[in-house]
């Protein structure tokens, strides 16, 4: 069966450049395994931090034969590419974050124009400046041939929902284009809140980030706005479809009814999910009795997570086939216009 796996993550040698000449945060000491180390102890003191190996890296850094060939042995036809962390949100000079979302935005496009069967892409956006990357998602899409967008969540701790981010949402509704959200460490609160470092990343730190994340923008009024927006979220959903009941039952006992209409009808209209780093039965059956086949996408999470395991993991989900096939590709093909 056809396997499209759409979180899967490059870098590019300008933009690691650009990140090692740095003395402030983000830094290349910054881009790191995964470990769920805060980035602000990996700026402060990188040797604390288990930093990014060669091998890794060079995963990132391919685009070619190196990587297709890893992507046969696991069966997998296309990846649909995004940044690796950190961001250029995270880069705090407005101008030099625009100028390095372009020069990134350029080469990912290169790459897949060489490679059309095997590569698709998200564009990366500078959207500390939502104006600025909203005419640049428009010039990613109309322009270059890429596929969507994505997020690395907030921007110095401030999270989407506010007024001044709408016009990214505006340019992704108008160009049917979905927002793929990715995790981030959270914001310096929530961070303080968790209290050990490892607890910061990925163990929990990341889709406590997302989820919230989501919900805010159910209830800041953004679907009210942009009724058609559609936003992705790896992770089997970062955690909402397993609380989503209890969501909506609090929901409907609120006096103040906020957001408009229950959430679970907005993460059934305008959210998808995806399978990366996911790989566990239990929680895949949850979410597939939640939302159904139609909403959920492969994903491997690639280079962070094992690309064999993500194959492996879909072989063996007893579902129909035709559902199968609806995550492993259809559902991309149509969402992404593959």
């Amino acid at each position: 069966m056809k396997r499209i796996a759409i979180e899967e993550h490059f870098t590019t040698k300008g933009y690691q450049d650009h990140l090692r000449s740095r003395t402030a945060y983000p830094r290349i000491e910054t881009m790191t395994a995964g470990d769920g180390t805060m980035t602000e102890r990996l700026a402060r003191s990188p040797k604390s931090a288990r930093p990014i190996t060669q091998k890794l890296n060079g995963r990132l850094l391919n685009l070619g034969p190196a990587r297709f060939a890893e992507m046969d042995r696991a069966g997998i036809d296309m990846q649909v590419v995004m940044l690796a962390g950190p961001g250029v949100e995270d880069l705090m000079d407005i101008p030099n974050a625009n100028a390095q979302s372009r020069d990134i935005n350029d080469e990912l496009a290169a790459a897949c124009r060489a490679h059309p069967d095997r590569l698709a892409g998200f564009a990366t956006l500078s959207y500390g400046d939502p104006k600025e990357a909203a005419k640049e998602l428009q010039r990613c899409v109309t322009q270059l041939g890429l596929k969507a967008t994505k997020i690395n969540s907030h921007v110095d701790g401030e999270y989407l929902d506010g007024e001044k981010y709408w016009p990214l949402f505006e340019a992704a509704e108008s160009l049917d284009v979905p927002i793929y959200i990715h995790p981030k460490e959270p914001p310096k609160a929530l961070r303080e809140l968790l209290g050990y470092p490892v607890l910061g990343g990925a163990m929990w730190g990341f889709q406590a980030d997302v989820s919230l994340h989501a919900l805010r923008l159910m209830c800041g009024g953004v679907f009210e706005q942009f009724p058609k927006l559609k936003i992705i979220l790896g992770h089997l959903g970062e955690g909402i479809p397993f609380w989503l009941w209890r969501i909506d039952n609090i929901w409907s006992r609120s006096a103040r009814k906020y957001p408009q209409r229950p959430p679970g009808e907005y993460f059934r209209e305008n959210f998808y999910v995806t399978t990366s780093g996911m790989f566990g039965r239990d929680a895949f059956d949850c979410v597939y009795r939640v939302l159904g086949a139609d909403r959920i996408l492969y994903a491997v999470d690639y280079p962070y997570e094992i690309i064999e395991e993500g194959a492996a993991f879909m072989d063996a989900v007893d579902i129909p086939e035709a559902d199968k096939a609806k995550i492993c590709h259809l559902n991309a093909e149509k969402l992404l216009k593959l």
